[in-house]
């Protein structure tokens, strides 16, 4: 806990603003690091909360591929296993490194989703940033818009059955189907936490699938 606390004051140059009262926003990060869902209504199971994946999404065109920000509980499957922000853009790399993927613009009620090409910056939306309030926060949270408290969990419908980020549920379109809008009634509001990589393959337990050490690909 001490070496995860004190890598992220390093990951995320605190030290000069330890004292700060006001947020801290960054648009860049010098490390890379997962996401993880903290309830902000209710008990956490840990200091970090949930960790999320990029999971399946039914999307695909021209080669290219979509993916949805879900929690590892229900898509049990870690592909993608580090983030990183660059200029407001979020990235997902594999395990080997390669990097094809970014976090496309959210939406008010949409959720928050990712694009896979060969063409490294499409898709690559620079509405992302993170923030750290450094008397109240161990951990900095992502935001969207410089919004970090309009982040939710919601159960999703069809097949395989995720629970994923969606963002601003209140402001959902009024013309969503029915059964959407079902779904977003069952959520609940949380934080996104950023949780910096403690090094080379190195993650908190649970947050990665491994295999002799190796991530594994699903």
């Amino acid at each position: 806990m001490l070496i995860t606390f004190v890598y992220t004051i390093i990951c995320f140059a605190a030290i000069p603003s330890v004292l700060a009262s006001k947020p801290i926003i960054f648009r860049d990060l010098p490390c890379k690091f997962s996401l993880a869902a903290s309830d902000v209504t209710r008990h956490n199971a840990n200091s970090t909360g949930a960790p999320l994946v990029l999971g399946q999404f039914s999307g695909v065109a021209d080669g290219a591929t979509y993916e949805v920000t879900s929690t590892y509980a229900s898509y049990p499957c870690n592909i993608y296993p580090t983030l990183s922000l660059t200029n407001g853009s979020l990235r997902a790399y594999r395990a080997s490194g390669a990097w094809l993927t970014n976090a496309t613009a959210v939406t008010s009620g949409g959720l928050l989703s990712w694009y896979t090409s060969p063409l490294f910056d499409h898709g690559a939306a620079s509405v992302y940033t993170a923030v750290h309030r450094l008397r109240s926060a161990r951990l900095p949270v992502l935001a969207a818009y410089g919004l970090d408290d309009l982040w939710y969990l919601c159960p999703q419908t069809g097949t395989p059955l995720q629970t994923s980020v969606f963002f601003d549920v209140s402001k959902a379109h009024p013309n969503s189907n029915e059964q959407q809008l079902d779904h977003l009634h069952k959520c609940w509001n949380i934080k996104l936490h950023l949780v910096p990589i403690l090094g080379p393959r190195e993650f908190p337990p649970g947050y990665c699938t491994r295999t002799n050490n190796h991530f594994a690909e699903c």
